[in-house]
């Protein structure tokens, strides 16, 4: 079997004759009948844009003086709870603490952590208001210019793909895999996972992925930590760290659903085509990427697709101005108000800074203003037309090419590199 070491690719990429491609781009040269072998490619980019609920911030800055307090009892961001401590930081005037991206804000149910997030990356003032330990209140507005410490902490991240959902009872159910709730009687399905593009699914044995290594989480350089909460051999995640202000907006954010907000991350991984072994793996056809079809209340798997069949459909989102302009609902625009990014409007349409190409609007929309087949799924001889994808792959394959681009620069290493 041939092999190379990460050392010799490094070298390669330095000297400018390193072979870089995105994982998209090996899928499209396999469908247009390219084959490839071991010395044609070095590096492969993979990366997976998707909710992921196990997403936290730990951040760490000055609300008052010395002196004034000797513990925060409480605090709050925009209204959504945050978890301070666990060092005393007597009378410092300084509040540690821990936002999780699923919280929700006491002032706007559809307003998460993860749009806290965005709007901190993004330098808007952020509403801060607390109570210490002695019982006094304090209040005050900051960005994120004023936070010294700023690290994202992912505790499950990038899930090697992950399930289709289905509501096989009579009932609608409320779920964070919908927007308006889950149709009964297995009406729609919802799906999560880039397929090929993940990272896990070109490395499932961690072969390159180890605590250390490289990566990028929403444009920043970050790291993996170990494997994360929930993972196992089959369906292996990632705990990652990542410093929020080397961020780049458009790679996260919030995500409205009908059981509360949730929280968009992206996660970019070059994987090092260490050996023909690793290659094989990489070269595997969606087709050959199983999906689990699986019963929204209590996950038990009751059929089964591929990741060829969920990503048929239409992979962008657009809007016809001037079928929407004729809506008679143009006042009061259903579309607007459930957008679970908040990235339409009517009058200038859809913001595609924001748009997560989830297809949503697809169906909230009465009169069909806005473009794209989001594909069906087969299961029990019936075509299920899907409804919703917790995935978008667009930004995926964004991320996958600010990576290739970023490397070849030399402003993203293969190698560990620490700056402590």
């Amino acid at each position: 079997m041939k092999t190379r070491t990460l050392d010799e690719i490094q070298r390669k990429i330095e000297g400018k004759q390193a072979t870089i491609l995105t994982a998209q781009e090996i899928l499209d040269g396999m469908a247009d009948g390219k084959t490839y072998e071991f010395e044609d490619v070095d590096v492969v980019t993979t990366a997976t844009k998707g909710i992921m609920s196990g997403t936290s911030l730990i951040l760490s800055f000055q609300i008052a003086e010395p002196r004034v307090f000797s513990k925060v009892k409480s605090i709050m961001l925009n209204g959504i709870e945050a978890y301070p401590g666990p060092a005393p930081n007597e009378f410092l005037g300084i509040v540690d603490l821990v936002m999780y991206g699923t919280q929700k804000s006491h002032n706007n149910p559809n307003y998460g952590g993860g749009h806290l997030f965005r709007d901190l990356l993004e330098r808007k003032p952020i509403h801060v208001c607390g109570k210490s330990v002695e019982g006094d209140n304090f209040d005050l507005t900051i960005t994120l210019d004023d936070i010294p410490f700023a690290q994202m902490l992912g505790t499950r991240h990038a899930f090697r793909n992950y399930n289709a959902f289905i509501n096989p009872s009579n009932n609608l159910v409320d779920s964070i895999f919908s927007i308006t709730g889950l149709a009964p009687n297995n009406q729609e399905i919802s799906f999560c996972g880039c397929g090929g593009l993940n990272p896990l699914e070109n490395d499932p044995e961690l072969k390159t992925l180890h605590p250390g290594t490289p990566i990028s989480v929403n444009g920043a350089i970050g790291h993996i930590i170990n494997t994360g909460t929930r993972s196992s051999p089959n369906r292996p995640n990632l705990m990652t760290l990542a410093p929020l202000k080397s961020m780049k907006p458009e790679f996260l954010g919030g995500f409205k659903t009908s059981n509360g907000p949730e929280v968009i991350c992206t996660i970019g991984v070059p994987i090092p085509v260490l050996s023909e072994q690793i290659l094989k793996q990489i070269l595997r056809t969606e087709s050959k990427i199983p999906l689990n079809i699986v019963d929204i209340v209590g996950r038990e798997k009751i059929g089964e697709t591929n990741y060829a069949e969920a990503w048929k459909g239409d992979w962008n989102i657009t809007w016809s101005k001037e079928q929407c302009y004729s809506c008679d609902f143009q006042n009061g625009c259903p579309v607007e108000v459930k957008c679970p990014t908040n990235c339409f409007s009517v009058i200038f349409g859809i913001d595609k800074r924001y748009c997560f190409n989830c297809g949503a609007c697809l169906r909230i929309c009465p009169h069909s203003a806005f473009k794209g087949d989001l594909g069906m799924i087969p299961y029990q001889n019936r075509k299920i037309p899907i409804t919703l994808r917790q995935s978008d792959r667009i930004g995926a394959i964004r991320m996958m090419n600010t990576l290739k681009r970023d490397i070849l620069k030399g402003d993203f290493s293969l190698v560990q590199k620490y700056d402590f």
